[in-house]
């Protein structure tokens, strides 16, 4: 409860200061602005917790009041400043401000360089991971012709107390598990891609499955029905 009415309060801060705020041009300017407006109140408590909550907590309150109203869809001085040190993600963005404001409260240097790092690698892995997983789609579809029968793998997620077999961005330390996974049997009518050869897709009439009343990524999947599967990051036996 104390969570939320800390939330809460965020948000009506948010919404008084939207009439009132000038864009910052920069990180300092930034981080100057809630330093200049948040009651003593709101920075004790802020920088009085761990950065990691502190930051995360204020993620879909005062972090999206950044993004809304500092950096989607805009073209002022702070996106071209994030912009020049290569980060453009608002939500990187807004927890750059917020991680460095923590920093600044306790008395740390903000070590905007190491920050910039993070982001750059982090996204650096995803491209790679994403191309690689692109090129082994790629090799499956031109490995495998109609006619073929062909197993994929699939985790079950059942949060929402229904089965749902969903796909993982990193699968590498997953391990399929026969009795609470998915095996997805078919075999393929059609081959075909959208928009460029790297975006490839199978048609599948469905022979077996492991498990009874799943769904994939949201849709019901029967036997002897034919469904289309995007190849990417797909799971094959």
């Amino acid at each position: 409860m104390k969570i939320f009415i800390y939330q809460f309060l965020f948000i009506l801060f948010s919404v008084r200061s939207c009439a009132q705020v000038s864009t910052p041009v920069n990180i300092n300017e930034a981080i100057n602005y809630f330093e200049d407006n948040w009651s003593q109140k709101e920075k004790y408590d802020f920088k009085n917790k761990s950065e990691e909550t502190s930051v995360s907590e204020l993620h879909f309150t005062t972090g999206l009041w950044i993004r809304n109203n500092w950096i989607r869809g805009k073209d002022n001085d702070l996106v071209k400043y994030f912009d020049s040190i290569g980060i453009n993600n608002p939500d990187d963005i807004s927890s750059i401000i917020l991680t460095s404001l923590h920093r600044k409260l306790n008395d740390r240097e903000i070590k905007l360089n190491d920050q910039v790092k993070y982001y750059h690698d982090y996204w650096k892995s995803i491209t790679e991971r994403n191309n690689k997983s692109k090129e082994k789609a790629v090799e499956i579809y031109s490995d495998r012709e109609i006619g073929d029968t062909v197993v994929i793998l699939y985790p079950i997620d059942i949060s929402d107390n229904e089965k749902n077999a969903v796909i993982y961005e990193d699968n590498k330390d997953w391990i399929f598990d026969s009795k609470k996974d998915l095996k997805l049997t078919g075999i393929i009518t059609k081959k075909f891609f959208i928009n460029n050869d790297r975006n490839v897709f199978f048609e599948l009439k469905i022979t077996s499955l492991n498990q009874n009343n799943v769904a994939v990524l949201g849709q019901k999947i029967e036997i002897g029905k034919k469904y289309d599967f995007h190849l990417d990051k797909l799971i094959f036996e």
